[in-house]
């Protein structure tokens, strides 16, 4: 389930599908008889309809995951993403966001075409019950860098205005599930640079998450982001 292309899904989506996207994003579980693989025809293809979701059945259709996320959903590979430990409503919003092609990787087109509301959100439970990936390593000349990237997490520099990314993600980086916020605890190091480099360049509009992200990386230099791409994937350490 590798991507080819990396674009955050904010900068993917069209801009006329945020805001129900951002008022469903809890996508809650609901009635009998989930729409068909692609979500239902005219209707927002973000929003999922589901019973109560099945983390064994997630487990046995999210085998294929592993030859690009790694064994038991940890990611062996720096520009891969883990998905142990990933919240069920982050990771059900990119699964229903590749499956209906807003966000760019013909590998995951495939990989979530055919799956239904209720595997996503199997899927979903299933990674989300997980423990996340150990830290990654810090080669010595990164140190000084994890440091920084320490300081800046937990506390930001008021006087450059950079605020701390433990306001939304939390002291452990673990975020928060309710309000769809990113685990981004011992995050994939080339990946996690990768999404901040494309948060930073994302537009503006009137949509909380990205903006709040793009807000927050405004005043970072490439150094700053570094620093901080070192610690949180090591944030185990």
């Amino acid at each position: 389930m590798q991507r080819t292309v990396r674009l955050s899904l904010w900068l993917a989506v069209p801009l006329a599908l945020f805001i129900p996207a951002i008022s469903a994003l809890a996508q809650s579980a609901g009635g009998a008889g989930a729409p068909p693989a692609g979500g239902p025809p005219g209707g927002n293809p973000l929003a999922l309809t589901f019973k109560t979701p099945d983390p064994a059945h997630g487990k046995e259709i999210s085998q294929s995951c592993q030859g690009c996320h790694g064994p038991g959903l940890v990611s062996k590979d720096e520009a891969v993403p883990g998905l142990a430990g990933q919240h069920s409503s982050y990771t059900r919003l990119q699964l229903a966001a590749f499956r209906a092609k807003l966000r760019p990787s013909e590998v995951m087109w495939k990989q979530a075409a055919n799956l239904s509301d209720q595997d996503i959100a199997d899927i979903a439970a299933y990674a989300g019950g997980l423990q996340p990936g150990p830290a990654w390593a810090v080669a010595g000349a990164d140190t000084a860098l994890r440091t920084k990237g320490e300081a800046l997490f937990h506390m930001g520099d008021g006087p450059r205005n950079i605020i701390a990314c433990a306001i939304c993600h939390g002291a452990d980086g673990r975020g928060d599930d309710r309000l769809g916020v990113a685990s981004i605890t011992n995050l994939a190091p080339r990946y996690g640079g990768e999404v901040l480099a494309e948060f930073k360049n994302t537009p503006e509009f009137g949509v909380p998450h990205p903006n709040a992200m793009r807000i927050m990386l405004r005043p970072m230099t490439d150094e700053d982001m570094k620093a901080v791409e070192v610690y949180i994937s090591s944030m185990g350490k």
